[in-house]
């Protein structure tokens, strides 16, 4: 240093920590994952899983640990021996691997033993629904050196964060006492910690398979339910709605299948074959003399997925059932997405002649201002708000003022739900112009609705 403490030289030494830092990764590796597969190790998993279940805390959402466990494994190392058996797991890790996705934490925890935690997970019983495609993944063969042929069974136990646990050796513990459940009772297959999950999802599950089945099977019908002119009496229109034949469980109710149809992509094929089927049988019927209005339900996922114009094109060309013929029904949430592309579509439809309804009004956003911006034709008053009526004071307000505003904007109204004669007279008396309910018939098979008509 000079005389003011300025540093003018210095003597360090520099040493190469590369080995250093080679090892300590080395020991991080061995610490931390398999090395047979490259997969991480039970120590890593529970570290992992502890991590996954506070940041569900703090998110207030679900996580999912399953652990899968190779059936009779021991069998194959000891008819195959330990190399082929080696390389069996190597083969299982890597289609592990594929099938899940980036979010999803896989580990080997065992000799025999994979786990998957599952992080925002949507429903529970979406786990049992990834356990099963994991479990028919490995079930398909293996090919390994010198062209042996293997299949493995494959067994799961599910626990979900918060139901079964509050912390990872918890949910651990929870997850390996429903696998055993699983090999003890009926082995490739999954099992949740909790019966009553289990059997949900299982449902879930099969709904899911069934349903792609029964489209390619045609096992859907469409049953009518008659719209009925309140001053005359006349059945002047019906409402087509979806009913599955399902070859064990006789007729299934849209209220079981709809929702699941909807999460798995299936409704917009189902809806297509709705309205095709609607189309062809009006027609039928008008070429019998039967003049009336059939309305066909469009979904959210189809207004927002389908080009709702092209597609009705295609039906009425098919069917040639005259467009003036045919009213859509779409709920209000529905009408609320991706509302300017909605409302040029809604015109585009009005021009072609086709009526167009708010189904369930009320339940919604019942906005004036887009009551305003849309070609609507036809308010359907909501069920829960006719049921109590003429009884009930703020349902018969609410009901009236909806009619009056309806005639004010000069559209039609329809009272849904309706099944007592008191309701039947009161809505005529505030001016409603249709009604729809078991009053005058459940929705039936089309030959029944046929007979109505008589």
């Amino acid at each position: 240093m000079d005389y003011a403490g300025k540093l003018l030289a210095g003597i360090g030494t520099v040493q190469d920590i590369t080995e250093q830092k080679l090892y300590e990764t080395k020991l991080e590796i061995l610490a931390n994952y398999d090395s047979l597969t490259g997969l991480a190790n039970r120590t890593f998993l529970i570290s992992n899983l502890q991590n996954s279940i506070e940041h569900a805390k703090r998110n207030k959402t679900k996580i999912a640990l399953i652990i899968f466990d190779l059936d009779h494994f021991k069998d194959i190392n000891n008819s195959y021996g330990h190399n082929l058996g080696d390389e069996l797991l190597q083969h299982i890790a890597k289609r592990f691997t594929k099938r899940l996705r980036g979010s999803d934490f896989i580990s080997r925890i065992g000799g025999d033993e994979f786990a998957v935690v599952v992080e925002t997970l949507a429903q529970a019983e979406d786990a049992g629904r990834l356990a099963q495609e994991i479990i028919d993944s490995l079930s398909l063969e293996f090919i390994l050196s010198g062209g042996a042929s293997m299949h493995v069974g494959v067994s799961a136990g599910i626990a979900i964060y918060p139901n079964d646990g509050q912390n990872s050796s918890d949910i651990l513990q929870n997850a390996d006492a429903a696998l055993n459940k699983s090999k003890g009772s009926e082995r490739g297959t999954y099992t949740y910690y909790t019966d009553e999950l289990t059997k949900l999802a299982r449902v879930r599950v099969e709904c899911e398979n069934d349903l792609r089945r029964a489209i390619e099977r045609d096992e859907f019908e469409v049953y009518y339910q008659p719209q009925v002119h309140i001053v005359s009496g006349r059945i002047i229109g019906a409402e087509a709605l979806v009913r599955w034949n399902h070859p064990k469980k006789g007729v299934v109710s849209p209220l079981d299948f709809i929702p699941i149809a909807e999460e798995f992509g299936f409704i917009s094929a189902i809806g297509e074959w709705v309205l095709n089927e609607t189309c062809r049988q009006g027609k039928v019927w008008l070429d019998k003399g039967h003049r009336l209005i059939l309305a066909v339900n469009l979904s959210a996922h189809q207004i927002r997925y389908q080009n709702i114009p092209l597609m009705v094109d295609k039906a009425l060309a098919k069917s040639r059932y005259p467009a003036s013929r045919l009213e859509l029904e779409i709920t209000e949430s529905a009408l609320m997405q991706r509302e300017e592309e909605v409302v040029e579509m809604l015109h585009v439809l009005r021009a072609k002649g086709i009526r167009l309804a708010i189904d369930d009004f009320g339940t919604g956003y019942s906005s004036l201002s887009y009551l305003k911006r849309f070609p609507i034709d036809v308010l359907k008053i909501d069920k829960s708000f006719v049921d109590d009526i003429p009884y009930d004071a703020d349902d018969v307000a609410i009901v009236t003022a909806i009619i009056a505003m309806a005639h004010a904007l000069g559209f039609q109204v329809l009272a849904e739900g309706t099944e007592r004669a008191e309701q039947i007279e009161f809505l005529r008396e505030k001016g409603c112009t249709m009604y729809q309910g078991y009053f005058k018939s459940k929705p039936v098979p089309a030959a029944e609705f046929e007979k109505l008509l008589v």
